[in-house]
């Protein structure tokens, strides 16, 4: 009918067909981006995407993180950026879903886990000296989702009051710390970068003790203006 108003449910798709949602696609403009990824591959337009099973999601977005180094290969980097801003940019933010009390938290925690994997398996591994802005903005996304959900709004939690926060939500805080400073020990500078960027974002209480200590370590493979960068990252003030 007419004018209906139609809604794409990612989670009643395979996983095959949902990496390919996501990364089978001609790139297109940053500016078509946003409605891009509410046009189903057969063409048919969606008006929002609802996922009737949340905890679907949560399985495909870590088997694709753990999987990542393998999928990637099968696609261009334009075709990956273009998926990943799909992904967590702000028309789907499927990052919400790591949120979701009703789905059990040890699901959620395995899937921030996973996202070291691309890290490790794909963009470490690369030969590309300038890597897509997707990785760099990966955390940046997340973190801001993380602070900015609903619960903590309701309850006013501002960023970085970490001691308000419940025990569930301490949970997911640490194990972004966790997987950031995993990336961070990656023997890459890219992802070395990436990692440092997105600990700048996170507002967890030792990131200032972890990038300081990689200051000390690596000081004299910086310029002033990189080190000005880097305690940037440390204090939490990087843009």
């Amino acid at each position: 009918m007419s004018g209906e108003f139609k809604t794409l449910d990612l989670s009643t798709k395979t996983f095959d067909e949902f990496v390919k949602f996501f990364f089978d696609r001609t790139p297109v403009p940053d500016d078509e981006q946003f409605k891009y990824f509410l046009l189903d591959l057969d063409g048919e337009t969606y008006d929002e995407a609802v996922p009737s099973s949340p905890e679907v999601l949560v399985g495909y977005m870590n088997k694709m993180f753990l999987e990542f180094g393998q999928i990637a290969t099968e696609y261009s980097l334009a075709q990956i950026d273009q998926g990943i801003w799909g992904l967590l940019g702000e028309n789907l933010r499927l990052y919400e879903v790591l949120w979701d009390g009703t789905i059990p938290l040890s699901n959620r925690l395995e899937c921030i886990r996973s996202m070291y994997f691309v890290y490790s398996d794909f963009v470490a591994k690369s030969d590309v000296e300038v890597m897509v802005n997707c990785f760099d903005m990966w955390w940046d996304l997340i973190s801001y989702g993380f602070w900015f959900q609903t619960k903590l709004f309701e309850a006013r939690i501002k960023m970085g009051e970490v001691s308000k926060l419940d025990a569930e939500a301490r949970a997911l805080l640490d194990q972004m710390f966790e997987t950031l400073r995993r990336v961070l020990e990656l023997p890459d500078q890219r992802t070395q970068t990436y990692a440092l960027h997105g600990l700048g974002h996170l507002h967890h209480p030792a990131v200032q003790k972890t990038v300081q200590e990689y200051i000390d370590d690596n000081k004299a493979k910086f310029t002033e203006e990189g080190l000005r960068w880097l305690e940037e990252c440390r204090d939490g003030t990087v843009m």
